[in-house]
């Protein structure tokens, strides 16, 4: 089965769906798929949600392909509509896997085929991903604890929990949100010096950016070369040094003195 694309990641999700015992609560199975603790709502809906926001990304990827009949691909779609119309997270499973019939499974399997030996995405090895969360879990008490500047704290930390965040949804979004925010952040490094003023000096700063630079490297493993300008790849030569600092542990960061 093909995950490195989002017919994959949907067919996956769905096949999972598909084995859970269908009287069992709606929520409670979501909540098991999509690792979310049952009570919290908001977080289950909204990763509900990005669920059936594949079939946009599928659809939108099987149009960069030449000659692809789009809507022959995508015609499975009204079954999905119909299942999630039905069911509601009060409801029985049964609500919604009934609707999950051979024609779903069989053109996901036809598309993410098609997605795979023409547009495929990277896929980010577990235990790295693991590293990255840990990492990031970590190094988000070290900065909130930290005395940087209210502002750069902030950033920092929004940085590394929308790492965090993106980990949790990888089986969802797959590895473009991690890339996308890696990249992000370097890239708002050249907008505002503050940020980065002092990073050989200063602890905290260090850390972040250290931690930052290793999940590029880790990253640009599976995904090439990040999008990552000319300026601060010189701000940070490490970008260019990939044998050195991918042989770094994640715990470094961590264990770090001052």
């Amino acid at each position: 089965m093909n995950t490195n694309n989002a017919a994959g990641r949907l067919l996956a999700i769905l096949t999972e769906g598909k084995e859970a015992n269908p009287n069992a609560n709606c929520r409670t199975v979501w909540a098991q798929i999509l690792n979310v603790e049952e009570d919290n709502s908001f977080v289950l809906i909204g990763r509900i949600g990005k669920v059936f926001s594949l079939v946009d990304n599928i659809s939108t990827e099987l149009s960069k392909i030449d000659n692809v009949d789009v809507s022959r691909y995508m015609s499975w779609t009204r079954y999905l509509e119909s299942a999630f119309s039905s069911c509601n997270l009060s409801s029985n499973w049964n609500e919604f896997v009934k609707h999950l019939n051979e024609p779903i499974f069989d053109y996901l399997h036809m598309s993410s085929g098609m997605l795979s030996t023409n547009r495929p995405q990277p896929v980010l090895p577990r235990s790295e991903l693991d590293g990255i969360y840990n990492g990031a879990k970590d190094l988000t008490k070290e900065i909130i604890e930290s005395d940087l500047p209210n502002h750069i704290k902030q950033y920092f930390v929004e940085q590394l929990r929308k790492i965090t965040i993106a980990i949790e949804e990888y089986k969802i979004t797959g590895a473009s949100e991690v890339v996308d925010i890696v990249e992000a952040t370097f890239g708002k490094a050249v907008l505002y010096k503050d940020f980065i003023d002092g990073k050989d000096t200063n602890s905290a700063k260090k850390k972040f950016w250290k931690f930052m630079a290793q999940t590029a490297i880790v990253v640009s493993t599976v995904a090439g070369a990040l999008q990552i300008a000319n300026y601060t790849a010189e701000i940070f030569p490490e970008l260019n040094s990939s044998e050195e600092a991918i042989t770094l542990p994640f715990d470094d960061v961590k264990t770090e003195k001052a």
